[in-house]
């Protein structure tokens, strides 16, 4: 998101928490990033999670005088920036905070016991900042539909989707097809346990691409068919990607970029039927599949699936699932985002405009008196 933003504008300045000069892009070495204070507390980076109170402070700090137009990519502290009226502030929304709106007791039940007051009173404080900070934005663009209803329901406002970018040019190496993947962060959330114990029972073959605070667990539970490849090189990624018979997808994700990398690849994907994954992945088996869902979040009703899957599998053409990723190609979103800065520009001059009217109007009054 912030290359495909940083290429539509060259010129701009990045503003963020935290800089890992090691995790910088290419694309983006060179340019003027500045971070918050938060960067030079000791051992940031190996306590991000616990610092998120201060969060609404090192974003507030932010000194953003001189700027015509702030686009921040939220999720969710980032909307928080300050700015005057006469600029034009657009919230990018990935999501608002899970860990703050609906997935609070989630996140807070997971928390040591004697650490669950406090951070009840934390998050309830971040959740009234978070939402004025909400009320400062001039224009919401959400992910996904499924974002676009969660800013409606927690921050009160309507946003315009646009989908974020993909890059869906791939070289899809001729390989045999052998097994399933699944690839992200290796944490809870992902739900990979349900993925392990469909496929322990099956005793079908998992290749876990990825990292995470969860890989021993998983690993504990994982059945002789069950492969964890860790981080892998962009060229061995392809090669797993091409290789598989489908992605598992058990996450409920506010958009998820992995089900379209798959599908750039000509893979199927097996998802479960909630969030971004109902916007991405075709699951009608009668008109040009992309893939397919099971409906409950359980190692069951993914079993299921993917015994239906194999019994269907030559309905699902590559090139037909190649096509449906290319509507989410990075052109696309820059061209759409281009047209919406455009429309909101015009607004906010406008609005400028007319409000300075007002005043040297109400400046040029003269009382009259009436005796």
């Amino acid at each position: 998101m912030v290359e495909a933003l940083a290429e539509m504008y060259p010129e701009a300045d990045i503003f963020t928490l935290y800089r890992d000069k090691n995790c910088i892009p290419a694309s983006l070495r060179g340019r003027k990033i500045k971070t918050s204070w938060l960067q030079y507390f000791p051992f940031a980076r190996h306590i991000i999670r616990q610092l998120f109170p201060l969060y609404p402070t090192a974003i507030e700090a932010f000194d953003l005088r001189g700027y015509d137009l702030i686009i921040s990519s939220d999720s969710p502290p980032m909307k928080g920036v300050k700015v005057s009226a006469d600029q034009l502030h657009i919230c990018y929304c990935h999501t608002p905070g899970r860990y703050i709106w609906d997935l609070f007791e989630a996140f807070r039940d997971s928390r040591p016991f004697g650490t669950r007051t406090l951070f009840s009173l934390l998050a309830a404080r971040l959740r009234r900042w978070d939402y004025r900070a909400a009320q400062r934005v001039d224009c919401f663009v959400a992910s996904s539909q499924f974002v676009a209803a969660r800013i409606r329901r927690f921050y009160h406002r309507e946003s315009t989707v646009v989908f974020p970018p993909v890059t869906t040019a791939r070289e899809a190496p001729e390989v045999p097809k052998d097994g399933y993947i699944h690839v992200g962060r290796l944490v809870d959330n992902k739900r990979i346990d349900i993925l392990i114990e469909a496929c322990n029972r099956l005793k079908r073959k998992l290749n876990v691409v990825g990292t995470g605070r969860d890989v021993q667990h998983l690993k504990a539970i994982a059945g002789d068919t069950i492969k964890f490849l860790g981080r892998v090189s962009d060229e061995e990624l392809a090669r797993v990607y091409s290789s598989a018979k489908a992605l598992l997808f058990a996450a409920e994700e506010d958009f998820g970029i992995v089900p379209l990398e798959a599908q750039s690849y000509g893979r199927p994907v097996i998802a479960f039927k909630r969030g971004g994954a109902l916007e991405t992945v075709r699951g009608d088996l009668a008109d040009h599949p992309t893939g397919l869902f099971f409906d409950h979040q359980n190692a069951d009703s993914l079993a299921k699936a993917i015994v239906e899957f194999e019994s269907r599998e030559h309905l699902f053409n590559p090139e037909v699932i190649r096509a449906n990723a290319r509507r989410f190609d990075a052109p696309i979103f820059k061209d759409r985002m281009q047209r919406l800065v455009d429309r909101e520009m015009r607004r906010k001059q406008a609005s400028v405009g007319a409000r300075l009217a007002s005043n040297r109007l109400g400046a040029n009054q003269v009382p009259i008196q009436i005796d």
